[in-house]
């Protein structure tokens, strides 16, 4: 395995110690589930659902670096919204995700694609694992978002700046 042209991180904690030094010397992609630079940490797409942001939920495929989700951008995925819920909308963001890793790193166009520095003056929300309560989890099951509600909100927004995006 670490022989590997390429390497996917998707899903894990932080890395340290020799892991990350190795990854980093190599091609190593890190799958993250939110929109970087504007979602950073844990539980992105939830929290632009909470913060009424559907336009912000999707993921973003960066170089990895020691930094948390903080690696040069190679392209933002974003899913279409159809008839989902907002759960299953965020979910969908997560085949999106891999769906075009797949497309690209078969096409090869993954590999022409710049990286773009995070620009972290574009920060909305970093969140901590301990941010994610009980009590905020029940402050946005009570606004009910159901998917007629979604859909308007989401007419509502402009997208924000994505890099190379695809969408699905």
């Amino acid at each position: 395995a670490l022989k590997s042209h390429v390497y996917v991180v998707f899903g894990a904690s932080y890395i340290k110690g020799w892991l990350v030094d190795f990854l980093i010397g190599k091609v190593t992609l890190n799958i993250h589930m939110g929109i970087s630079p504007y979602y950073r940490g844990s539980s992105c797409n939830f929290w632009a659902l909470y913060d009424n942001k559907p336009n912000y939920v999707g993921a973003t495929v960066h170089r990895l670096s020691k930094g948390l989700d903080s690696g040069p951008i190679l392209y933002h995925c974003v899913p279409k919204l159809e008839d989902e819920n907002a759960f299953e909308f965020t979910m969908k963001s997560v085949r999106v995700a891999h769906s075009s890793l797949e497309t690209r790193l078969k096409t090869g166009d993954l590999f022409a694609m710049k990286p773009v520095e995070q620009n972290k003056r574009k920060e909305i929300r970093y969140t901590r694992n301990s941010d994610f309560t009980d009590s905020v989890v029940t402050k946005y099951l009570e606004r009910g978002i159901d998917r007629q509600a979604l859909k308007n909100l989401l007419n509502e927004v402009s997208y924000p700046e994505l890099i190379s995006p695809f969408i699905e």
